[in-house]
């Protein structure tokens, strides 16, 4: 799962019809607007390149002044950790799986 942080802004009056565009982009949350027309956004994907995607469909939507990727985190699901031939990390496996207590050791 990929979540990106988007900073998007708009010319003022038309933050709000933005906002209204931003939300029929699947995975787009728009979390707060700000009076300058900015708004906070998050795109949640599971495939890196749709999300960029998206993200890149920001810069055409009518009003969009610019629109920055500010934060990226990518969490790879159970499957994609137990994948035959994949290198691991012992000392992060042996953590995880003994619990939050010896983790902090």
């Amino acid at each position: 799962m990929n979540i990106s942080g988007v900073l998007v802004h708009a010319y003022p009056a038309d933050a709000e019809a933005v906002r209204d565009n931003l939300l029929k982009l699947p995975g787009v949350e728009v979390h707060g607007i700000s009076e300058k027309g900015s708004l906070v956004v998050t795109v949640e994907e599971d495939d890196s390149r749709l999300m960029a995607d998206t993200v890149m469909k920001f810069q055409d939507l009518p009003g969009v002044l610019s629109a920055a990727m500010i934060y990226h985190h990518c969490e790879e699901d159970d499957d994609t950790r137990q994948q035959p031939g994949k290198i691991l990390n012992f000392q992060n496996v042996s953590n995880a799986e003994s619990g939050p207590e010896e983790a902090s050791r």
